[in-house]
């Protein structure tokens, strides 16, 4: 049943689509890169980051998400470079993204801003399993009988703003939206399926508070939206000995995610970890077990920044 549930559900994303399309994320404050190119190098290190997420545990077909970014400062060109790479799934869908970023850095007496530029592609791809437990296995015409794919040229563009306590950070992404017409593997014929790719637009905003010398609180707010509906994170982060942390984000109508972490320093660069845990709010709590998200990153001080208070080990 549960099976049949997603299938159905995704199907309904076969037709023109014009909804918030982008990957569905808990620790957004470690993964700024993704939905912003205004960040790339400007902490002033070379970072890593891979987060692995599974949606809505308990059904098949449910959302699986794999994302890997990564940036640097580059002197010579006056900013930083990065890179994102997102692999998502949801039943008989399947999406990539591959993007390569570059922010122009401008350094004033209190902070860093990024101004930057990304572009990339989109790879949408539908199967061709469709058929529920029990549905007779004649083929629907309307579904591609071998799947479907098609690959669009994307863009994006992002302001990032940071001192050595607060980030601020506006940006757009799939700013052509293209469409994406998919061609039946079997026939090679168009349109079987019309996606059209909304713009999306996110707001963030974090600020690092030292309550003691061993306690350290990090309140953020995290804001998506296609001009259609918008989704608003809540989160709050408090660090113990600079080192391990405990945190929640609550997401309206949606999930309360509770989160621990650590960032293990060594020579010159921080291994960071975390974990958190989606408990379903909205009304698919009473088939789902949750959502389970694991955060991967790494960071290297490449080089000193100009004012050295910005350095900071979680960037």
């Amino acid at each position: 049943m549960k099976k049949a549930f997603f299938s159905l559900f995704s199907f309904f994303l076969v037709g023109v689509v014009l909804s918030q399309q982008d990957p569905q994320f808990s620790q957004n404050m470690h993964n700024k890169l993704f939905t912003n190119p205004g960040v790339a190098g400007v902490n002033n290190q070379f970072c890593g980051t891979i987060i692995n997420r599974t949606q809505w545990s308990g059904f098949d077909g449910a959302p699986k998400t794999l994302v890997f970014s990564g940036s640097a400062p580059v002197p010579v060109l006056h900013g930083g470079i990065g890179l994102s790479v997102a692999l998502d799934a949801l039943g008989q869908e399947k999406n990539t993204m591959a993007k390569a970023a570059y922010a122009y850095h401008v350094y004033t007496t209190s902070g860093t801003f990024g101004f930057g530029v990304g572009a990339g592609v989109i790879n949408k791809s539908i199967g061709s399993d469709w058929r529920p437990p029990g549905v007779p296995s004649e083929q629907d015409p309307s579904i591609p009988s071998a799947g479907a794919s098609d690959l669009a040229f994307d863009l994006e563009m992002g302001i990032y703003y940071r001192t050595s306590q607060l980030y601020v950070g506006l940006s757009a992404t799939h700013l052509n939206a293209a469409t994406l017409q998919g061609a039946n593997q079997a026939t090679n014929s168009i349109n079987s399926f019309n996606f059209g790719v909304a713009r999306h637009y996110y707001a963030t905003a974090g600020y690092r508070h030292h309550l003691s010398p061993s306690l350290t609180l990090e309140p953020s707010v995290f804001v998506k939206t296609d001009a259609a509906s918008a989704q608003i994170d809540l989160n709050s982060l408090l660090w113990f000995n600079q080192q391990f942390y405990a945190g929640i984000t609550y997401r309206h109508q949606d999930a309360i995610a509770p989160m621990v972490g650590m960032a293990l320093p060594l020579t010159n660069s921080t291994i960071k970890f975390g974990y958190s845990y989606d408990a379903t709010s909205s009304s698919l709590r009473s088939y789902s077990s949750g959502s389970h998200e694991i955060m991967l990153g790494f960071c290297y001080s490449i080089i000193r920044t100009r004012i050295t208070e910005y350095d900071n080990v979680r960037g």
